[in-house]
């Protein structure tokens, strides 16, 4: 085992390599009194990542980073390998997307390099840890493997790219705040075709308010569709144009799931004119949008979208085995997906603001109680006779994975109702080929409420 006064010349040299200057700030020394330790047998680094903005700091990590037995590789080669890799730091960092994008620590993933025999200086480590294109394949690889483990627990380890898919693209819509003195400027300063949630709509002269059985239906929201086209998660819809969303507070006559909508396509920009609800009572208060871009999985309740990855015949015997519990004849089998695991996969892998409100453009659902997808696919026929083992419910289960979430509007914004509901979510739906065909008249209104 090395000694610590065998590590000076390795202390030296981080020494005269920190601070390393980085395009959005810089990494240096932690308050250690010295860079390089060993902990237990074990070669421990202090590093510190700083993020500036204009001169200032603004964010501050700082780490001890355990890169191995000490005893692994001779002190030289060590020292060698640190400085490469500080050399480098610039390359990775970025390569990674950023200080804010990335732990001191992950700049020490490669560490494989350390067994190539033809890398002996620093000079040799810091061109080889310095090529984009390796550092690319490297990248995806240890996504790819990180992936993996966090499937192994729910026996999806192998489905690597069919879980990957179910992560969308998603629009966080915030709503700008307004004072109740200043709702009508609020409205009248929102230029004609723009993004607004509520108030009043822009439709074109020709164009009739949208009614169910004489009754007409509420404005909910309308959407600049060439401001979106920039964001990926709008890649499915049309690329110029207003869309305007329109929903019934109640379920059609009979209806006791379903809720009709609408969804009106404008192109005309220049001949729309704004038009004042027929039905002043129940129009929402008007709020201008802005966009955040998120990534979703489906969340815990839509289960479904990972069961079904697993094998149908282990599938199809647990919901039977829910079916027959329900009766008093037997236990419940172990679901085809542990729970537990599960929801760290969807917390993890969600790159999304959990706390509400949630106003979702796109992506995937957020959920109350139940599935959001089976509400959507059963609201017409309702869940009279439903049997969740039976072969029909399993279909009907399959089929709902084939609609795809337009619009999500969150009952409450900052403590205010805003739909003409009790809390909860409303949502616009539509089967995966009207949106890709752009069929606005398949939409299908849900919610889901306290």
């Amino acid at each position: 085992m090395p000694a610590l006064h065998e590590l000076q010349g390795a202390i030296e040299a981080l020494r005269q390599a920190l601070p390393v200057p980085l395009r959005q700030g810089e990494l240096t020394q932690t308050g250690a009194e010295v860079p390089l330790w060993i902990d237990e047998g074990r070669l421990v680094l202090g590093l510190r990542s700083v993020m500036r903005d204009e001169g200032m700091v603004i964010d501050v990590r700082e780490q001890e980073v355990v890169l191995g037995r000490v005893d692994a590789y001779p002190i030289a080669r060590w020292q060698a390998y640190l400085e490469g890799v500080l050399r480098a730091a610039p390359t990775i960092v970025d390569s990674l997307g950023g200080l804010e994008a990335c732990l001191p620590c992950e700049l020490f993933d490669y560490i494989e390099v350390l067994d190539d025999p033809s890398l002996v200086s620093a000079d040799d480590f810091a061109a080889k840890l310095g090529d984009r294109e390796q550092l690319e394949r490297w990248n995806q690889a240890l996504e790819q493997a990180a992936w993996r483990a966090q499937l192994e627990p729910c026996g999806l380890a192998d489905r690597v790219a069919e879980v990957q898919a179910l992560l969308r693209p998603s629009l966080r819509l915030v709503l700008d705040p307004i004072e109740d003195d200043a709702e009508d400027d609020a409205q009248e300063e929102t230029e004609l075709g723009h993004s607004r949630l509520g108030g009043d709509p822009d439709l074109l002269p020709d164009q009739p308010w949208p009614e169910v059985e004489g009754e007409p239906m509420v404005f909910v929201a309308q959407f600049d569709l060439a401001e979106l086209a920039e964001f990926e998660a709008a890649a499915e819809l049309p690329r110029e144009g207003l869309l305007s969303c329109f929903y019934a507070p109640f379920p059609a006559e009979g209806q006791s799931l379903e809720h009709p909508v609408a969804l009106l396509h404008s192109l005309d920009r220049d001949a729309l004119e704004r038009r004042p609800s027929p039905e002043p009572r129940d129009r929402l208060r008007p709020h201008a949008i802005h966009f955040e871009p998120e990534r979703v999985m489906p969340a815990l309740e839509s289960a479904f979208h990972f069961e079904v990855l697993r094998p149908r015949a282990e599938v199809a015997a647990f919901y039977a085995s829910l079916a027959q519990a329900s009766l008093g004849r037997g236990r419940v089998e172990a679901p085809p997906v542990d729970p537990q695991a599960l929801a760290r996969l969807v917390v993890d892998r969600s790159e999304c603001d959990f706390d509400g409100p949630v106003h979702r453009l796109l992506g995937h659902p957020s959920s109350i109680q139940g599935d959001p997808y089976l509400d959507v696919e059963m609201s017409r026929q309702g869940w009279e006779g439903w049997d969740e083992g039976s072969v029909e419910a399993l279909e009907r289960r399959e089929r709902a994975l084939g609609w795809r979430l337009l619009l999500q509007v969150d009952a409450y914004p900052d403590d205010e109702l805003l739909l003409n509901q009790d809390g909860g979510y409303f949502y616009f739906w539509l089967p995966a080929d009207a949106l890709a065909k752009h069929e606005w008249s398949r939409a299908r209104g849900c919610l889901q409420c306290h």
